[in-house]
């Protein structure tokens, strides 16, 4: 039996052990295949119906929804049947409701870094992928759970964690 092909796509600093970790930052200390999802595609690289996971956390808000939804098309096409979409995102309706959370916080939250520095990473890199730090999209459990339905996934589960949401799809 050959080992399962798992994709961790957008994976930034989060290399995982037994993925294929792909990012779009190519000065990355870990990352096994550069891939400019602006112009490239996962389809590209990885025939379709040959992959048995793909996750992607913290990556589909960062494209505008006409592309996100190319995106999602393009996991569901290289997924095999069976496989699975696992992804974690910013809830945007947890994030307006917590009043309890300063709204400049909220705003960092639904619209990403930005140009911001906080610390967690070389500054340097914000001034040469800037569009990487950017939010361009939000969404709730329940639109993103139509998206993927209307896509063609199936048994699509999500639960919150913290101000984001995991969400989980198959191809069936």
């Amino acid at each position: 039996m050959s080992e399962a092909v798992k994709i961790n796509v957008g994976c930034g600093l989060d290399y995982r052990p037994g993925f294929v970790n792909v990012d779009g930052n190519p000065d990355l200390p870990r990352v096994d295949k550069v891939i400019d999802f602006d112009s490239d595609r996962l389809s590209a690289h990885f025939a379709p119906d040959s992959v048995d996971l793909v996750m992607a956390n913290d990556f589909i808000e960062h494209h505008v929804h006409w592309h996100a939804v190319k995106l999602l098309k393009d996991f569901f096409l290289v997924l095999k049947p069976g496989g699975g979409l696992s992804m974690q995102l910013p809830d945007v309706e947890t994030i307006m409701a917590a009043t309890s959370i300063p709204v400049e916080t909220r705003i960092f939250l639904l619209y990403g870094g930005q140009d911001f520095y906080l610390g967690e990473e070389n500054p340097e890199h914000r001034k040469r992928f800037p569009h990487y730090h950017c939010h361009k999209f939000g969404y709730t459990r329940g639109t993103m759970t139509r998206e993927l339905e209307a896509i063609g996934f199936v048994d699509v589960e999500s639960w919150g964690k913290k101000t984001d949401f995991v969400i989980f799809a198959k191809k069936p």
